[in-house]
């Protein structure tokens, strides 16, 4: 056997044996990918090959960045779905565009905060809902024990849920599923019916779907 026959043989049998595990990645990202092999992947599996790459090179810390980054941008596509449930605005109000902010696994353990801002004049509501982060439980639990009354604070029931007032915040605060936490804010100057008319006016019934997937 000639040196260049031997050289050719020694190439073909590296080629082969690498092909299964380039093989297993292209298959492992397309099925990830909704869309057609040649469509450029969107930013998460992106981020996920990413995390590939560098855990194939033993760079761990890369590859968990790149993982974090992908969970992100999961829940950050999740959070889209999170604005539907938002009130629109009363009577006499405007609404500013509604906005998502998601944080990562170092912040509270991950999360998403959906948001939009309510305008009458001089006056200012917020509604708020924030999900997906495992401090939430807690809180939860300890909202639903009661012990939270205070001067500054007390719990009551509105249309069935258990809610707390805040007096320092002039806010109502509620769990969803003890999952989501609802809460709507307003200025000194709002009053309390009509705190209570946009808590009554999120649409609870749309965040308990949410919450259940």
């Amino acid at each position: 056997m000639t040196g260049h026959l031997r050289r050719r043989l020694r190439r073909r049998r590296r080629i082969g044996s690498a092909a299964p595990a380039v093989g297993a990645l292209l298959l492992f990202a397309g099925a990830l990918s909704p869309t057609a092999p040649a469509a450029r992947a969107d930013e998460v599996t992106e981020q996920i090959q990413e995390a590939l790459k560098a855990y194939e090179r033993k760079d761990l810390p890369t590859a968990a960045a790149a993982l974090d980054t992908a969970a992100s941008l999961v829940r950050q596509k999740k959070a889209e779905s999170w604005k539907t449930v938002l009130p629109d605005p009363l009577p006499g109000w405007t609404g500013d565009e509604p906005d998502v902010t998601t944080y990562g696994a170092m912040l509270l353990g991950g999360g998403t905060s959906t948001s939009r801002v309510y305008r009458r004049g001089i006056d200012r509501i917020t509604v708020t809902l924030i999900a997906d982060s495992p401090v939430l439980q807690g809180l939860g639990s300890f909202l639903a024990s009661g012990l939270v009354a205070n001067s500054d604070m007390k719990v009551s029931v509105i249309d069935g849920r258990r809610v707390m007032f805040t007096r320092n915040d002039n806010s109502y605060q509620t769990m969803v599923a003890n999952k989501v936490l609802v809460k709507v804010e307003g200025d000194r100057s709002v009053d309390d019916a009509t705190l209570r008319a946009y808590l009554r006016a999120v649409k609870f019934g749309e965040v308990e779907r949410l919450a259940a997937r």
